[in-house]
């Protein structure tokens, strides 16, 4: 896996090729056939998936990167939590409000850009701070240790043990765009609709950000799920604890495939006001940590929840 981490920015169609061409590699060296999917025309994705006809289980990960989030939207994360999204939804509102007028006494004071007065209003303060920290929206973040290589790792992780036991109704897909609004999961959801090669019986897994120092393995669902608790209890057997929430925004590509129960399976902290969980460090510079140990027990419980050893999973479910 040496060369999966070293490719750590895929935000650029080259760099994102590179990686795809390697990710390949490895799905060569464990008996995968497996084909690139080009989809859109103003946004362009291109999803790399194994071959499976009608699949019983899809796992997914995204493997674009994204670029640095403003640090006061980091603070508020770990303040709120990503399942407290409502509060962080009013409190931007309140803060939007600064900005208009900020820029209506740019363009409308006698006092010329980019003079401010000694003892400016305190929202013309914050105003700056707010549009000069948004500036680093537009610079690629070259460290993803977390978010999202050790998705894909675990993905390739799971594509080797599944061989290794026989099993062969699991499609995988590592996806592009989910960065700026999953689009490569949505599309290709429609692809496998359209082409009927996906049943209402298909159970998705989104894996996301797995590798970092989050104690906590969370399982997100947007609609309701009939694995969700399986996996929850299965998962909290090996980890001593697993969480598992509903969430009304996206969280990662399992929204996309959210009509089939699909969920998202992390590692988070608890935030600052209970009841919320965030993400350590990703968006941002210092994801530059990656536990292969925490992936590697978290593909080995994963494997074994599916494989004909977990009678109780086959029994409740695939039957």
């Amino acid at each position: 896996m040496e060369k999966i981490e070293k490719i750590q920015r895929r935000f650029f169609r080259n760099e994102k090729n590179q990686f795809l061409d390697t990710v390949e590699e490895k799905l060569i060296e464990y008996g995968y056939e497996f084909e690139r999917k080009l989809f859109g025309s103003i946004i362009k994705s291109v999803n790399l998936e194994t071959k499976c006809d009608k699949p019983d289980f899809i796992f997914i990960a995204h493997y674009d990167t994204g670029t640095i989030m403003p640090f006061w939207i980091v603070w508020l994360t770990k303040f709120f939590g990503y399942n407290n999204q409502f509060l962080i939804i009013i409190f931007i509102i309140l803060v939007s409000n600064l900005v208009p007028n900020l820029l209506s006494n740019l363009v409308f004071s006698n006092i010329p850009y980019p003079y401010f007065p000694l003892f400016p209003k305190f929202y013309n303060i914050l105003g700056i701070i707010i549009l000069i920290s948004f500036l680093s929206i537009f610079i690629p973040n070259k460290k993803n240790f977390d978010d999202n290589t050790s998705g894909v790792i675990a993905l390739l992780k799971l594509a080797k043990k599944f061989k290794e036991n026989g099993i062969n109704n699991i499609k995988f897909i590592f996806a592009d765009n989910e960065e700026i609004g999953l689009f490569g999961s949505n599309a290709h959801r429609k692809y496998l609709e359209k082409n009927q090669l996906i049943s209402r019986h298909c159970k998705v897994i989104s894996i996301d950000c797995v590798g970092g120092k989050g104690e906590i393995p969370l399982i997100v669902q947007n609609y309701k799920s009939d694995y969700a608790k399986i996996f929850q209890k299965e998962i909290q057997n090996d980890f001593e604890l697993c969480k598992s929430i509903k969430t009304i925004i996206p969280f990662s590509d399992n929204y996309s495939f959210k009509e089939y129960g699909a969920l998202n399976i992390s590692f988070v902290n608890k935030s600052v006001i209970p009841s919320g969980y965030y993400i350590s460090k990703i968006h941002s510079p210092k994801d530059n940590y990656i536990d292969l140990n925490k992936i590697e027990k978290l593909t080995d419980t994963l494997v074994n929840i599916i494989t004909k050893k977990n009678y109780l999973y086959k029994k409740q479910i695939i039957t």
